[in-house]
C-alpha cells in the first residue's frame, strides 16, 4: 500500500485514541473533525472534509482510507477499530504525524461522550441530519438555487447542499457524466438519497457536447450562451417545471462549472430570476 500523508494522520490519531480507550469509527471521525476545525488542521489536513449525516461529522474519505488501512492490516476493524502491530511498526519506519496535537485535544476530550458531547453543541450545522436527535431542525423556506461540482470532492458538495438545505438536486447536463466516477448520473443519486436529496435530470435543458468545444475566452462562453438563450423560448415547459418544483421546496440546478458566469445554468437562472424568483448561486 503506498502511504499517503492522510494515511500517517489517521494511523496516528487511532494509535492516541486507542491509548485513551477510544476505539470507534464514529469517534475517529469525530476527533479528525475536532482537529481540523479547532487544533488548525484545514491545513495540515486539507484532504479530509466533513458534511452532516447519521452520527454528525462524516467524510467518506476518511471510511475509504479506514478500510484501505483494515484491508492492509494495518488496522483492525472487526467490533473496535484499532492499529495493529504491522501499523505501529509501520508508524516507527515512516513517524509518527501530529502526535503532540491529538494528545492535546485528549486532554480536553478525553472520552468518547466528551467528543460527541462537544462536537453536537459546537457545530449543530453538522448533526442536523444525525439520527441522534429527537428534535428536527425546521425547514427553510423554498427556493431557487444553483451549484457546480467542479474542484469539489463528494463531502465538499454535499456538505455545501445540506447546509443550504437542498431538497432536490436538479441536473441540467445534456450528459450526466464525469471525469470524477462520483458526479456520473447512477453514482450521484446514490450519494444524494443516502443523506435524504432527490434527484431530477433534465437533458433537454444541457447543451450537446460538441458545442462546447473549443471554448477559450470569455468572448467563446458568450457566443455559444447567446445561441443558448435562443433555445430557451421552446424549451419554456422544463423552466417551468422547475418553478413548480422551487415554489414546494428547496432545489439546485447542478451542473459542472463552480463559476456561474462559465456555464448555461446561468442563463436558465436568468429566466427563472425574470419571473420574480430569486436564484442563490452556492
Amino acid at each position: 500500500m503506498k502511504l499517503f500523508n492522510r494515511h500517517k494522520v489517521l494511523l496516528s490519531t487511532i494509535e492516541e485514541l486507542n491509548k485513551a480507550g477510544i476505539n470507534s469509527r464514529i469517534a475517529i471521525v469525530k476527533s479528525l473533525f475536532l482537529l481540523r476545525e479547532e487544533y488548525n488542521f484545514s491545513e495540515k489536513m486539507p484532504f479530509y472534509h466533513f458534511f452532516a449525516y447519521k452520527y454528525g461529522p462524516f467524510s467518506h474519505l476518511c471510511f475509504d482510507d479506514l478500510r484501505k488501512l483494515r484491508d492492509n492490516n494495518l488496522i483492525d476493524d472487526d467490533e473496535e477499530t484499532s492499529i495493529t502491530p504491522a501499523g505501529k511498526e509501520l508508524l516507527t519506519k515512516v513517524g509518527r504525524t501530529h502526535n503532540q496535537t491529538i494528545k492535546t485535544m485528549l486532554k480536553s476530550f478525553p472520552t468518547e461522550k466528551k467528543i460527541t458531547d462537544y462536537v453536537y453543541q459546537k457545530y449543530p450545522e453538522y448533526t442536523v441530519k444525525s439520527e441522534l436527535l429527537e428534535q428536527k431542525p425546521k425547514k427553510s423556506s423554498p427556493g431557487f438555487f444553483t451549484i457546480g461540482y467542479e474542484s469539489k470532492d463528494i463531502d465538499q458538495f454535499l456538505n455545501v447542499l445540506i447546509s443550504n438545505q437542498i431538497e432536490l438536486l436538479i441536473d441540467i447536463r445534456r450528459n450526466p457524466f464525469s471525469m470524477n466516477f462520483i458526479y456520473i448520473k447512477d453514482a450521484l443519486m446514490k450519494k444524494l438519497k443516502d443523506v435524504g436529496i432527490d434527484y431530477l435530470h433534465i437533458p433537454e435543458l444541457g447543451i450537446e457536447s460538441e458545442e462546447r468545444k473549443n471554448l477559450n475566452t470569455k468572448a467563446d462562453y458568450e457566443e455559444l450562451f447567446a445561441k443558448y438563450r435562443q433555445t430557451l423560448s421552446i424549451k419554456e415547459v422544463y423552466i417551468n417545471r422547475i418553478i413548480e418544483l422551487g415554489t414546494t421546496k428547496r432545489i439546485a440546478l447542478l451542473c459542472f462549472e463552480a463559476d456561474c458566469n462559465f456555464c448555461h445554468r446561468r442563463e436558465v437562472a436568468k429566466v427563472i430570476k425574470s419571473k420574480k424568483h430569486e436564484v442563490v448561486n452556492l
